[in-house]
């Protein structure tokens, strides 16, 4: 309970540094009212950590031991486990600079799903898949930022994923 509560009051003092930043970005004399300036995003992610570290102080709080001071010991991640979890995470930035976004966080997501002992069957593939078009989507038409696309492509003479999708997708939709 106590290292919940401390890594809560943590997480909040994060998001609210965060959000004070956020709020320090110069508007753009191109900004129109209703669209994302660049303090949206960062905006955006200070108030889901609050929520987050909220929450977690909140089940802190809420499961107290009752056994008069004695605590179970909590359970946690070996370190190396730890380690290995942030080497994947590491490990995006180079293959998203060599397949482009959408290729790598599949492999980002798949890497973990497997990393975590989830047996290899379909699942951790569609997951995978659906969760990397659903952040490309939410990155390439909500936000309007073109995700990087990997080099591997252009040596190759090809378009990369994420280009043949984004012209596809904005000739539906009119962009």
């Amino acid at each position: 309970m106590r290292k919940d509560l401390f890594a809560s009051i943590g997480l909040l003092l994060i998001a609210i540094f965060y959000y004070a930043i956020a709020t320090t970005f110069p508007e753009s004399t191109l900004d129109e009212p209703g669209v994302p300036g660049p303090s949206s995003l960062p905006t955006v992610l200070a108030a889901m950590l609050a929520v987050i570290a909220i929450a977690l102080g909140a089940r802190a709080l809420g499961t107290a031991p009752s056994g008069g001071g004695q605590s179970e010991k909590e359970a946690e991640a070996p370190w190396p486990r730890a380690l290995g979890l942030l080497g994947i995470g590491a490990l995006y930035v180079p293959a998203a600079f060599v397949f482009g976004y959408l290729i790598a966080l599949f492999l980002l997501i798949v890497a973990v799903a497997l990393y975590e002992r989830q047996k290899p069957d379909w699942r951790p593939f569609v997951i995978a898949g659906c969760g990397a078009l659903f952040f490309w989507f939410i990155f390439a038409f909500v936000l309007g930022v073109r995700p990087p696309e990997g080099i591997l492509f252009q040596m190759l003479g090809v378009n990369p994923p994420e280009v043949v999708l984004f012209d596809s997708i904005g000739a539906l939709v009119g962009r």
